[in-house]
């Protein structure tokens, strides 16, 4: 069975997304999963979405896709133990020893390997599964014949992004450590958990964007202005492909949108799936109208999220200085 796997920046999101239609929903940790505070949720709101999911007989995936540091192993494991005893049907990870601690500790649970993982190639993606892992979730700039070439050498489960980007963008999703190098300091501890500036590999909560900001690139003395990341968009073309080649999970990221846009999102694709599946449909041509609608939506909720950081961002650098002073 196919599987919709939908955000749960909070606690309301997670039971809206589940009464959408999300087959799962994945909820971050409080300084453990690459997002913003805002966009985590404390122990009890996890508690209460498992309680939720379970009446419905759905998932709850808990993301730890940061990387540990030694002294914080001892405070990850009584996390994911507790997570994992709360009933918790599986973590999303990216941390090689991470990945190997969860599966030696919880042999029945689901392992997901986040972006953050930086899968590159097909022998990538054996690695993963002979440590352990069960679904990975692959680049949105690879296409079906990359995704064909695991199927011949791995039975992973294969999950896909419900979007793309151009390839023409310059940096490996969920590798960036950019940030950490401009300004590292501790911010603040929460729920046992110290959070600093820098790097969301190592759980810092507010990033300095440093891809959404125009950079010069200098190739072969040809300078051009470009922006590192590049917009996404809500795959179409691709999702047919995905669907014949088998592709089990389709990951609606979007933790810090509204609530509404991502319901919006569970439900046009549950659908069109579903009649993808069914034969009732070949193609999402009669959805193409329907789909630019909500692509403009989508990409006009990104725009005003991508503003609202790079002022944070500015604001951190303002800070800094001042401090120098």
């Amino acid at each position: 069975m196919t599987e919709i796997l939908a955000p749960a920046g909070s606690l309301e999101m997670a039971i809206a997304a589940l009464d959408a239609g999300a087959d799962a929903v994945y909820a971050g940790p409080k300084g453990w999963s690459r997002r913003p505070m805002e966009s985590e949720v404390t122990e009890e709101e996890i508690e209460q979405m498992i309680l939720y999911a379970n009446k419905l007989k759905k998932k709850v995936k808990i993301v730890v896709n940061t990387y540990p540091a030694p002294f914080e192993m001892p405070l990850f494991i009584k996390k994911v133990t507790k997570f994992y005893e709360l009933g918790a049907s599986g973590f999303i990870a990216t941390d090689v020893g991470v990945v190997k601690l969860l599966r030696d500790r919880f042999p029945d649970t689901q392992i997901h390997i986040s972006i953050g993982a930086g899968v590159s190639n097909a022998l990538d993606v054996k690695f993963f599964e002979n440590i352990g892992a069960d679904v990975i979730v692959l680049p949105f700039r690879w296409n079906i014949e990359e995704f064909n070439e695991i199927k011949k050498i791995s039975d992973i489960t294969l999950e896909a992004f419900l979007y793309n980007t151009v390839k023409t963008g310059k940096i490996c999703p969920g590798n960036c450590i950019m940030s950490s190098f401009f300004q590292y300091r501790d911010w603040f501890e929460e729920e046992e958990k110290t959070n600093e500036h820098g790097s969301a590999n190592r759980g810092s909560k507010e990033c300095y964007r440093i891809c959404q900001v125009p950079w010069e690139i200098n190739n072969n003395a040809d300078k051009s202005k470009s922006i590192l990341k590049q917009d996404t968009n809500l795959i179409q073309e691709q999702l047919v492909d995905f669907v014949k080649c088998g592709v089990k999970v389709f990951k609606i990221s979007g933790r810090e949108r509204p609530i509404e846009m991502i319901c919006k999102v569970i439900k046009f694709y549950k659908k069109v799936i579903k009649e993808l599946e069914d034969g009732i449909i070949s193609s999402l041509e009669n959805y193409k109208e329907e789909l630019e609608d909500l692509r403009a939506q989508w990409n006009n909720q990104k725009h005003k999220r991508v503003a609202v950081l790079m002022n944070k961002a500015k604001s951190y650098n303002k800070m800094q200085k001042e401090e120098v002073l």
